[in-house]
């Protein structure tokens, strides 16, 4: 039987979902959306957002790991990034093009995501080791690899930006 808080979490969820593929669907067609590409500002903001939500989740993650999957906590800790994304494709949608980036945006992103791979094969190696100590059950691994390599990505893009 649900718990009354894993009730709420999902119905919460839920609400945030619809609203955002609303939005991505008819934002576009409104005068609210006056942006045809991501500028600077939505950039570093949703580079800042990401590192926030992967520091947010392995937090959660390790402090409450009985509770991650019960209450559905890692997918609330992904949200704000999540509906930051969907207001990428309401941009994207407006500017009828995927191409919403300016090169340097991309040549940052592509590096961060060799950064991000890199990383992230001995961040698993550890993790994979983790169910033996007792710090970290089987069902965790997805969420474990998702805010790891999400804080990565969204640090070094971040700083490749800034550089």
């Amino acid at each position: 039987m649900q718990s009354a808080i894993e009730s709420a979490i999902k119905l919460v969820l839920v609400v945030l979902l619809v609203l955002a593929g609303l939005g991505v669907w008819l934002l576009p067609k409104t005068r609210l959306v006056t942006a045809r590409a991501v500028g600077e500002r939505l950039f570093v903001v949703t580079c800042i957002v990401g590192v926030l939500c992967g520091a947010a989740g392995l937090l959660v993650l390790f402090a409450w790991p009985q509770r991650v999957l019960e209450w559905h906590l890692w997918e609330v800790a992904a949200m704000p990034l999540v509906l930051l994304y969907a207001y990428w494709m309401v941009v994207m949608r407006r500017a009828r093009s995927c191409d919403v980036l300016d090169e340097k945006q991309n040549a940052d992103m592509t590096s961060a995501g060799a950064v991000t791979w890199a990383i992230s094969i001995p961040a698993m190696s550890l993790a994979f080791v983790l169910p033996d100590e007792g710090l970290l059950e089987g069902g965790l691994w997805f969420p474990c690899y998702l805010f790891i390599t999400l804080l990565v990505f969204s640090a070094t893009t971040l700083c490749y930006f800034r550089r």
